[in-house]
């Protein structure tokens, strides 16, 4: 495709809704999960790779975590004529089980995986309420071309990585900027539009509180000063109103 990008559906959660904005109702409600491929100047960048859904981890049993056959990250970028193979630079967000599920389909390819120090050093040894959702299955395999970075990152001069950390402690979101456009996806820094707006509400699953505000706040400003549109985490009225693939956002 031409320089654009595509939101890719690979799955969902069904869990309170207090887990996405902490003191909220228990109301059980569908979480969707959402990967983003960007295709500039001939180069494929994808941005996480949703869920393992043949792990089985008891976190899916807990979330009734759906992933069928169509979701399958191969499938969904079949819908926009894409293989694994045609990806030049994965960046995952962090590592928990429905953002890094489909990494061992990069295995033995070669193609490079951008992820924070902080996150992968996390993941191997979390804290006792973050054990449940990191699967070393998911991410510790030699063969991952892991690149390893620390805070913000310039891929080229329209992607920019930024850190957010506090989610976890190597969160990491992507900005998008050239002309007119400018967009920041946020993954799990921001789970949802109302975790910011109209003030900031505490989220129901984060590593460290005080540090998600510093993010969220920095995710804020990109769009009140700088007009930046927010992609968040998982939103499930903001996705409502967005187009999928096979769809393509130009650029």
């Amino acid at each position: 495709m031409n320089n654009g990008f595509s939101l890719l559906d690979v799955g969902e959660n069904y869990h309170e809704k207090s887990i996405l904005i902490y003191g909220d109702s228990n109301d059980i409600i569908k979480v969707p999960f959402i990967s983003v491929i960007f295709t500039i100047e001939n180069k494929n960048i994808l941005f996480d790779t949703g869920p393992n859904i043949d792990g089985n981890y008891p976190i899916m049993k807990r979330f009734s975590t759906k992933q069928n056959k169509g979701q399958k990250l191969e499938e969904q970028l079949k819908l926009i004529n894409l293989n694994i193979t045609d990806i030049d630079l994965v960046i995952v967000s962090h590592l928990h089980f429905d953002h890094a599920g489909g990494l061992k389909l990069f295995r033995k390819t070669g193609i490079p995986v951008l992820i924070q120090k902080n996150e992968i050093n996390y993941a191997y040894n979390p804290d006792f309420f973050y054990k449940e959702v990191y699967y070393r299955e998911d991410f510790d395999y030699e063969d991952i071309n892991y690149e390893t970075i620390n805070g913000d990152y310039e891929i080229n001069d329209k992607l920019k990585v930024i850190a957010l950390y506090g989610h976890t402690p190597g969160t990491q979101g992507l900005l998008y900027k050239y002309n007119n456009n400018k967009m920041i996806f946020t993954s799990d820094a921001v789970y949802t539009i109302k975790n910011i707006k109209p003030e900031l509400r505490r989220q129901g699953f984060d590593s460290c509180t005080s540090m998600w505000g510093e993010s969220a706040k920095k995710v804020l400003l990109k769009n009140r000063i700088e007009n930046y549109e927010i992609y968040p985490g998982h939103d499930p009225e903001f996705y409502l109103n967005k187009k999928f693939a096979p769809y393509i956002y130009k650029l």
